[in-house]
């Protein structure tokens, strides 16, 4: 991200007013999907970016800590928590780098909008996995892979309805959903819901359903 974009991310008609869209969808079902009150949880949201699901759940009073390789999101994030005098503890650093430096467990880990950037997302659910405690809930979402993904996820959502840059997404690192959920029962990571999410041009809103051909969550517990 160039520094002209630093304040992107808190715009909701710029680069990121699709995350802003969904963001009320992804609280609830973060809150519903967490089987106890998040309250003094620790939290760890991987690819926070500006912060904005990481903000509603500080708000709620979870120790939240963010990561994000890109300095300029960190900075935006800082800078925004700041104003609103919320304590997110807020690192610029890699999942790679964070998993060798910190040494603590969390309750609940968010990895939102990820895994179809990252180029090992075997490596990737291996590290999140041992930064879960017994017990902890672990909450994906990312894009399927086939062609209606293609047609509606890449091309619509960046080409045609610029709810994206255009270059976000790279069609081959989307994931099937069976990917996903063999790989973490490797990890003796059981799998409690599996949603859908859909946009519904007639009311303009995003949706939960059972429809997981683009975009969907994945629901863990370890």
């Amino acid at each position: 991200m160039e520094k002209s974009e630093l304040n992107q991310w808190w715009n909701i008609k710029g680069n990121y007013k699709i995350l802003h869209k969904i963001n009320p969808l992804r609280l609830e079902f973060i809150l519903n999907n967490f089987d106890k009150s998040i309250r003094k949880k620790n939290i760890l949201d991987i690819g926070c970016g500006g912060g904005l699901i990481s903000e509603l759940l500080a708000k709620k009073n979870a120790n939240v800590t963010g990561i994000d390789e890109n300095i300029y999101n960190i900075k935006q994030a800082k800078e925004h928590a700041k104003m609103s005098s919320i304590k997110i503890d807020y690192k610029n650093q890699s999942l790679d780098t964070f998993y060798k430096k910190n040494k603590k467990k969390y309750d609940l880990i968010l990895c939102l909008e990820v895994l179809e950037h990252v180029d090992d997302v075997k490596k990737t659910l291996d590290k999140i996995s041992e930064l879960m405690k017994p017990g902890a809930t672990l909450i994906l979402s990312t894009i399927n892979r086939n062609l209606k993904s293609l047609l509606f996820a890449k091309i619509f959502g960046e080409y045609v309805l610029n709810w994206i840059p255009v270059g976000t997404h790279q069609f081959e690192k989307f994931l099937k959903p069976e990917e996903i959920v063999d790989f973490l029962k490797l990890k003796k990571i059981e799998i409690k819901n599996i949603k859908g999410m859909e946009f519904n041009p007639i009311s303009n809103n995003w949706l939960l359903t059972d429809n997981t051909n683009i975009n969907y969550f994945i629901v863990g517990k370890k």
